[in-house]
């Protein structure tokens, strides 16, 4: 099970989509703290690029810290590119 200290801000993680690789920036990772999941909930935002639109679904993200399997949803686009949120609550 995925836990907080397995994500760092700024870490870069890789995603396949569509046959080919889409980096993802890990900018931001916010604590639940009334979250009943053991070792504590957590938020994670992701910043991807402008013209990729990745759907709400599970990805495998490689970085650093390992293979992730994340469900993210699109939740906002602007001039820098796409964020992206994970709940882990």
């Amino acid at each position: 099970m995925a836990s907080v200290t397995d994500f760092e801000q700024g870490q870069e993680f890789t995603v396949e989509t569509g046959g080919r690789p889409v980096s993802l920036e890990l900018s931001a990772v916010n604590p639940i703290p009334a979250s009943p999941r053991p070792g504590g909930g957590f938020s994670l935002m992701f910043r991807g690029p402008r013209d990729i639109a990745l759907p709400q679904a599970t990805y495998r993200l490689a970085g650093k810290s390992g293979v992730h399997e994340i469900f993210i949803v699109p939740v906002a686009a602007d001039a820098a590119g796409r964020l992206y949120e994970a709940v882990f609550n």
